[in-house]
């Protein structure tokens, strides 16, 4: 079962900005912004280089990606985080609104769902145990956000609330190719990276992390599809 530090693996704006001072309607010049150094501005085209996102700095570029997300709606989240010979399989379609999340372990899946302000819980035999005894496996429940069998999983639970998690310390954006660029994580990308488009919205395509917890690897897609809900009707405790 993934451990308590597991939960650490756990449209693009650009605008011009003016800068108003002094007094009487005098305007003072801004300080010029400081050119990429890891693209060619000599040779790039509005129309035919992509979204921008190269032309950010690594926080801006963060921020510019995690508005995307919140923007696009649902997403498909798939991936596998690893630590001590042991895979934890990530499964998630959703939002921060509403999603479906599995995640198996040694063969056995535990689905968390959240819809309408409700979370609902279909545990395996160990999960189910961990939080009472009397939470009856492989049907549905009702149960709180804070249930310890929900936030064990952390920031996985959907795509938005995983890719803040994970990205915190991006540090820089490498050279772009194949219509995607690099957010560096961590000093060097000692921690990973995440791949971005740099075509039409500045969605995420990949994200692959590792320190001393273990490694983590997860693939995006299906932006602004909807959510498949499994029957949630006899759900008990509701």
């Amino acid at each position: 079962m993934p451990r308590r530090s597991d939960a650490r693996l756990t449209a693009l704006v650009l605008g011009s900005v003016l800068v108003l001072a002094g007094c009487a309607g005098a305007t003072q010049p801004a300080e010029p912004a400081p050119s990429p150094t890891h693209i060619d501005l000599d040779a790039w085209d509005e129309e035919t280089s992509g979204n921008g996102i190269v032309l950010l700095d690594a926080t801006t570029a963060r921020a510019t990606v995690l508005t995307a997300v919140r923007e696009a709606g649902p997403a498909t989240m798939t991936g596998t985080f690893t630590s001590g010979g042991r895979a934890l399989t990530i499964d998630v379609h959703g939002s921060s609104e509403e999603t479906v999340a599995q995640f198996t372990v040694d063969g056995q899946t535990t689905v968390v769902v959240s819809t309408d302000g409700q979370t609902y819980l279909n545990p395996t035999a160990a999960t189910a145990g961990e939080a009472g005894s009397d939470r009856p496996v492989g049907e549905f429940s009702c149960v709180a956000d804070d249930d310890p069998a929900v936030t064990r999983w952390g920031a996985l639970l959907h795509p938005l609330q995983a890719l803040a998690e994970h990205t915190s310390d991006a540090s820089a954006l490498g050279a772009p190719s194949d219509d995607g660029v690099d957010l560096i994580l961590g000093a060097d990308g000692t921690q990973g990276a995440l791949r971005v488009q740099t075509q039409g919205p500045a969605l995420p395509v990949s994200l692959t992390r590792a320190d001393a917890a273990g490694s983590l690897q997860l693939e995006f897609s299906g932006w602004g599809e909807a959510v498949d809900l499994p029957d949630l009707e006899a759900a008990a405790g509701c």
